[in-house]
């Protein structure tokens, strides 16, 4: 508490000269320009509210933009350009921040002025490191990086150091991530850069985090907190509140940790930051969880659904790879073009070379016939080299699609070996479970007849032999189910973010905070009835995306019987109908089977086949997207599984998940 006191004081004290820091700063970029004052003026004022009101920002850089455009001033419409891009990033419209920085890089391209185009290609290689790219960064980082060492531009590289430090810390190659990270803090100290050494503070105490040296963090996490509150840089406040918050997490101080990721959310609202509300929300929703405090939990879990959609939603995701493919394309028709250029340099080189030939030829014709004859050998000569080199290219065809065969030929003659081991393997412990099976049917015959005898003795004989036998069936048992296991945790494929998590854990959990967030406004209580498969045990999935699966197919089931419900008492047929959601879960050999059921209005026959469709919704108008299900549909894909549903209107809906035990 008394250090954020202090740093409070000290943005109080210090805000009278931001305004002089941010002139010095934008008015290095220009030095030698004669711009109309206006224009400056406006561009001034947007490039000093991006890291406070990037609202106020965005309305001066447009006024900048379409002032340049009136007066024909080129280098105005590109800075002015790349402000607003700045603008999208810090409000995580990544698509749009992209379009923008790519015009304002043609831009400059044209005007040829080295400096900004080094800016642009390092804000470019930022966007695709907040949307996930970060070998694409790396690829503008590296241009930008070349550039900025032709011109000796100390500032930009500043930024650039620091972009590419965080590509890899989120490639988690920390070695040459704390190297970049703290090159760009030493470089910004030595240079006084007051804009950005928060930021690249920030970057060192984010990768001693990941390394876990939590005092060398802290330490950095303060001093950025202290640097970014000089200039209101709230922003990177808001990314070194959450950073010390999970330190305190680390060491169990949860007033600490919560306070100040309280702080960070707070900052990131107050600029309209989404990925940090985004940040700041999953670790409360997380908090929440751990202390079972699960109506809090599910607030911030909505808020965090709404901001990621708000940032990652799928329409801004196909805007920005479409961007991305859009600029790819122009660069490879610059390529294109530069080749067709070569060639165009190249034919018309062969055809004086042609002209040349023809003029000695003639001259040579009408001087010796006989160096004519020794030219008509020379075609007949070249007719059968391209003969014999057609001939050749098709014995080269037929040598590779036999050799096509081959190859497949091979990999089927691989696979049935492979499926005969695999038989041979399990069929061995399978024998000893079928013979002892065997065995136990005869001696329970036996023990039956000495029951009826009164055998005492005979029976506690047999019975111990049973008991016997039924372990070794058990251990052969085990032994096959270890076979097939192995056969496929061998066969599994790796998929980054994706972690072991207990289903039913999963299952049960988005289901009471589902039916925790509607309670409320359900027009009786519902009966819930879970059956869960103890033996479903952990899959490898990415938890926070199957949580959001269940939590819109719950959601879907509490609507539909709500709404069936109040039918029914509009009706007057109310004590009647009794809402219901079953969820059970099934282990079968290779997948876990989720079933969400309910008795509530169903789903008319004519619209199953839409209802994964985007933007389609049966639910009226205002109070559905239609995305839910087409995303729930994407994200099952996207594990390897499959979701089905089967219904009848009136009656009820049943949806089924079916997810791979190894993913």
């Amino acid at each position: 508490m008394l250090f954020s006191l202090l740093i409070f004081l000290l943005s109080v004290c210090t805000s009278l000269c931001q305004e002089e820091n941010a002139y010095n700063f934008v008015q290095g970029s220009l030095v030698g320009h004669e711009i109309d004052k206006q224009i400056y003026d406006l561009w001034f004022q947007a490039e000093i509210h991006i890291i406070n009101a990037p609202d106020s920002a965005l309305i001066y850089a447009q006024q900048c933009l379409v002032d340049s455009r009136q007066n024909k001033f080129a280098e105005g419409e590109g800075l002015s350009t790349l402000t607003i891009a700045k603008v999208f990033i810090n409000i995580g419209n990544y698509s749009k921040a992209l379009e923008t920085a790519l015009q304002s890089l043609s831009i400059l391209e044209r005007l040829k002025i080295q400096s900004e185009i080094a800016i642009n290609l390092y804000f470019i290689g930022e966007i695709f490191n907040l949307q996930g790219d970060y070998r694409e960064s790396l690829t503008y980082d590296i241009r930008a990086e070349s550039i900025t060492e032709t011109i000796n531009e100390k500032q930009t590289r500043i930024k650039i150091l620091s972009n590419t430090g965080y590509a890899y810390e989120k490639l988690k190659q920390l070695d040459s991530a704390l190297l970049y990270a703290r090159q760009s803090y030493d470089l910004c100290d030595s240079e006084k850069d007051k804009f950005v050494i928060g930021g690249s503070a920030n970057l060192v105490g984010e990768v001693y985090l990941e390394s876990g040296l939590v005092g060398p963090a802290m330490d950095y996490y303060r001093k950025s907190i202290l640097y970014s509150s000089r200039i209101k840089d709230n922003l990177n406040i808001s990314n070194a509140c959450l950073g010390i918050a999970k330190i305190f997490k680390k060491e169990s101080s949860p007033d600490s940790c919560l306070f100040y990721c309280k702080q960070a959310l707070g900052f990131a609202n107050s600029g309209g930051f989404m990925l940090q509300v985004l940040n700041a929300c999953n670790f409360l929703a997380d908090f929440y969880k751990e202390k079972k405090e699960f109506d809090s939990a599910f607030v911030y879990q909505q808020l965090s659904i709404a901001a990621k959609d708000s940032i990652f939603s799928l329409q801004k995701i196909m805007q920005f790879q479409n961007i991305s493919f859009s600029e790819q394309m122009r660069q490879q028709e610059l390529k294109d073009a530069e080749i067709r250029y070569r060639n165009r340099i190249s034919i018309y080189i062969l055809f004086a070379a042609v002209a040349a030939i023809l003029i000695v030829a003639i001259i040579l014709w009408r001087n010796n016939r006989q160096k004519q004859r020794a030219n008509n050998l020379l075609n007949k000569q070249k007719a059968e080299i391209e003969f014999q080199k057609a001939k050749t290219e098709n014995t080269l065809e037929v040598l590779q699609s036999t050799q096509a065969q081959l190859v497949h030929a091979e990999k089927m003659a691989s696979l049935g070996e492979l499926t005969a081991g695999i038989a041979h393997e399990i069929q061995n412990p399978l024998n000893f479970v079928n013979n002892f099976s065997e065995l136990n049917k005869e001696l329970i015959n036996e023990l039956v007849l000495e029951a009826e005898k009164g055998n005492i003795d005979e029976i506690k004989l047999i019975a111990g032999d049973i008991r016997e036998n039924e372990q070794k069936i058990n251990h052969h048992g085990k032994r096959a189910d270890s076979i097939v296991k192995g056969m496929l945790q061998h066969s599994r494929k790796s998929n980054g973010q994706k972690e072991f998590t207990d289903i039913n854990a999963l299952t049960d959990e988005f289901l009471r905070l589902s039916y925790h967030g509607v309670k409320s406004s359900m027009p009786s209580p519902i009966v819930l009835l879970t059956a869960y498969d103890e033996t479903a045990g952990k899959i490898k999935i990415i938890p926070q995306d199957i949580g959001r699966v269940f939590l819109n197919l719950y959601n879907n089931a509490f609507y539909a019987v709500a709404e069936k419900k109040r039918a029914s008492l509009a009706s007057d047929a109310g004590g009647v109908y009794e809402p219901t959601v079953s969820v059970t879960t099934k282990k079968t050999t290779d997948r876990v089977i989720i079933t969400i059921r309910d008795n509530g209005i169903g789903i008319p026959q004519r619209l199953i086949d839409k209802i994964f469709q985007p933007f389609f919704t049966t639910k009226p108008t205002g109070q559905g997207t239609g995305l839910g299900l087409s995303l729930s549909y994407d994200i099952i894909k996207t594990h390897g599984g499959e979701i089905k549903v089967a219904s009848k209107q009136g009656e009820y809906s049943e949806f089924t998940v079916q997810l791979p035990v190894l993913a």
